[in-house]
């Protein structure tokens, strides 16, 4: 198996990467700069066509790919990393422009993914050996085929090879489909992999949402790797049931985190505020409800009041810490939340109660001081920058509060009394709990929701097997 070379790297033109080759479409499309609310280049629109041609490519290339060993599939993954961090810079501005983050974050998410190349070169796959007088039973965990990665806008280049990474280890091959919100960082990453892997190895299609759907309803795709919506990933578990797709369902949260009296108010508040307000609060595990213990409220709130006061919100290169919000049909979804507490007397303790309008999608941190429990603030995921705290008294009470939803992908405690802390993480309903820290997911560890925040998991060793079907071989001793 040789790697096929594709054209000289540039960053102002974009294509489908079909079978090792660059590829155009009749129809374009273009993302929006989320800070000035201006055009960007245009991206092919995927076809039917495009679709099939990399199923067929993927399944051929699987055959070989597949028997490659461990060892060889992590020599082309290192080789991989290598060749795009040379390009971090480039990723960089590319990122800036398609995102709004600011570049210190843009520049972290760019690097970021060498945490999870370097992480994953340390895995090997799980095997397991039971051996009784008869029999011999070997577990062994085995590459599923074609999988399809429908990936999200918040965090294009991190959710997208850290689901492309883990696949080609395990043996699968793979074909991406970025959000048509931000298809530019990811696009370029799969161009630059055609540099180190053969043909239909790993592909990428961009295009409209009814790219999607094409992928799910395809025989020859085995698994879909999906980030996104709860809606949209309800939908695509329906889709998967008439193939028995395999599918990892990663979708969105409502977390919670629960502050004990015993905290340094001062240390703490600044953390509660970037757990809600990182990324401008576009991160589904991000904090979206703050429970403050009644005894330190008052104090706490103030704390996090006057940190949200120096946050600057502005355009990449401006110094800003929070970006905008990245597409208008999200930004628009969370003015919604802005109006809604406005129109019930919500009380603001710190933001605009109007969001001023603008050719960029900027919104200011904004805090909402005590909504009562069946407000939209309390009960729904804005995914915007906009956060409600609570007071609380009664342990018990307060634990259930956090679990009243049909979500649970993260949640936070907060206390100098870590085993007190860790007592009540445990009863959380949530995949990821984190204490004394806001949400921070790692390759290290597996990621996945309770409830309708998803289906499965993935990332860390276990996370591994949602790439891989088990294979037993029985083998007996010879009488």
């Amino acid at each position: 198996m040789s790697p096929s070379k594709v054209s000289t790297i540039t960053f102002d033109s974009f294509h489908n990467i079909v079978d090792g080759q660059q590829r155009g479409g009749k129809e374009k499309h273009h993302g929006v700069n989320p800070a000035t609310g201006e055009e960007l280049w245009e991206v092919p629109v995927g076809s039917q066509q495009d679709v099939d041609d990399a199923v067929t490519s993927a399944q051929k290339a699987f055959e070989s790919w597949s028997q490659e060993t461990v060892e060889r599939r992590k020599e082309l993954l290192q080789k991989y990393c290598d060749h795009y961090m040379s390009y971090s810079d480039e990723m960089t501005d590319l990122l800036c422009a398609e995102t709004g983050k600011p570049r210190q974050f843009a520049e972290w998410e760019v690097k970021g993914v060498a945490l999870f190349f370097n992480h994953h070169m340390n895995l090997e796959l799980p095997e397991e050996r039971i051996e009784d007088d008869e029999k011999v039973l070997l577990t062994r965990y085995t590459p599923l085929g074609v999988v399809g990665a429908i990936c999200p806008w918040n965090f294009p280049l991190i959710l997208s090879l850290g689901k492309v990474i883990p696949a080609l280890l395990t043996g699968n091959t793979i074909i991406v489909k970025p959000s048509p919100f931000t298809p530019y960082t990811t696009l370029k990453a799969i161009e630059l992999a055609q540099d180190i892997f053969p043909p239909g190895v790993v592909q990428a299609i961009g295009g409209s949402d009814a790219l999607g759907p094409m992928l799910t309803a395809h025989p020859g795709i085995q698994k879909i790797s999906f980030t996104g919506s709860i809606a949209t990933g309800k939908k695509i578990m329906a889709a998967c049931a008439p193939t028995l797709k395999r599918c990892t369902l990663e979708l969105g949260g409502n977390d919670a985190s629960i502050v004990l009296p015993d905290v340094d108010i001062k240390k703490v508040a600044p953390e509660l505020v970037m757990g809600a307000f990182q990324n401008s609060g576009q991160v589904c595990v991000a904090t979206k409800r703050i429970y403050i213990h009644q005894d330190i409220y008052d104090e706490m709130l103030k704390e996090m009041v006057n940190f949200t006061k120096t946050i600057k919100v502005g355009a990449p290169g401006s110094g800003a810490l929070l970006g905008p919000v990245q597409n208008k049909m999200q930004y628009d979804k969370v003015k919604t939340f802005f109006e809604d507490t406005k129109r019930n007397g919500y009380k603001f303790a710190v933001g605009e109660p109007d969001v001023a309008k603008g050719n960029g999608f900027f919104i200011q941190p904004t805090i909402i001081d005590n909504p009562p429990n069946n407000s939209r603030i309390i009960e729904e995921e804005p995914f915007g920058p906009i956060v409600p705290t609570q007071p609380w008294t009664d342990e018990e009470e307060v634990i259930k509060r956090a679990n009243n939803t049909n979500t649970g992908l993260g949640a936070c405690v907060w206390g100098k009394d870590v085993e007190r802390a860790e007592r009540i993480g445990k009863r959380l309903q949530a995949g990821s709990v984190f204490v004394n820290s806001w949400e921070k997911p790692t390759p290290q560890a597996i990621f996945g929701g309770h409830k309708e925040s998803g289906i499965g998991g993935e990332w860390g060793q276990e996370g591994l097997k949602s790439f891989c079907n088990p294979h037993v071989l029985h083998t007996y001793k010879s009488k």
